[in-house]
């Protein structure tokens, strides 16, 4: 296989290896083209450390996963009606659900409602075609970021005159969040002496936060607990180096609250001086 004559116009400058200042002009390289292997850039430039400098990389900040009860109904519905739905951050919930008759509703209505997770059926109802209230068994599923909505629809058109309610509690395993901060890069130790917790809901919070000291993988040692979510926490910790976290797990937060930590302190770092 050879090139055309003249494929060089054709081509960066440095590929054509044509004449002037290219630098791969008379360079063999892998198979002739030119290409050089790649060298390791000698760390050499921080040849120094500073100390006491203000802790940096200490914020994190999130959305409480979960989502409020919510209640709706329909009168009459046809096939695919959605009753009622709740966005949901995604995550793996345990989903409880109501379901409910009243009206003038009738053999056509019984195991009539459907659960989804987004357009993904999960389970269809267990219900007598007449009124009454009927709790369901709790569902277990994974909300992904494609599909945010949990419903409860109507599986085929109900009678005339019925009255179909859907309720979706609160789910299991809502309001619970963990955010992580840990130092960063060569050299880096820090000396953190406090954290400041927040919630949008603020003093009002009913939540509880607790914090960790640890590695990434298993922070085990509990070194703060906030009861109303927000408040600081003083540190009286061993310094930090790469490879070891703060990290702060809130529970009972009300679903769709921005929670944040703020660590303060002195850390020391490398420099060029």
């Amino acid at each position: 296989m050879r090139f055309p004559a003249g494929w060089g116009a054709a081509f960066h400058p440095q590929a054509a290896r044509r004449g002037g200042s290219s630098g791969l002009l008379f360079r063999p390289g892998y198979r002739g083209s030119g290409m050089q292997p790649v060298t390791a850039t000698p760390v050499t430039a921080y040849t120094g450390k500073v100390s006491g400098v203000p802790l940096t990389g200490g914020q994190a900040i999130g959305t409480i996963p979960g989502y409020q009860a919510a209640t709706g109904s329909l009168t009459s519905p046809l096939a695919g009606n959605v009753i009622v739905s709740v966005t949901v951050a995604p995550g793996t919930y345990t989903v409880p659900w109501t379901v409910a008759l009243s009206g003038t509703p009738g053999g056509a209505d019984t195991n009539n409602f459907q659960l989804y997770n987004g357009n993904s059926f999960v389970a269809e109802s267990v219900n007598a075609g007449s009124a009454g209230s009927y709790p369901q068994t709790a569902r277990t599923f994974t909300v992904t970021a494609a599909a945010p909505q949990v419903s409860i629809r109507v599986a085929s058109n109900g009678t005339a005159g019925a009255v179909y309610t859907g309720t979706l509690p609160s789910p299991a395993g809502s309001g619970t969040l963990t955010l992580t901060v840990a130092p960063q890069g060569l050299g880096t130790v820090w000396y953190p002496a406090q954290a400041t917790l927040s919630t949008t809901t603020g003093a009002l919070d009913t939540s509880v936060a607790l914090m960790y000291l640890g590695p990434a993988v298993t922070p085990s040692t509990l070194v703060g607990t906030v009861y109303s979510g927000n408040g600081t926490v003083a540190l009286a910790i061993p310094d930090m180096s790469p490879g070891q976290t703060l990290s702060t797990q809130w529970t009972g937060g009300h679903p769709g609250d921005v929670a944040a930590v703020n660590v303060i302190g002195t850390m020391d770092a490398l420099t060029t001086g």
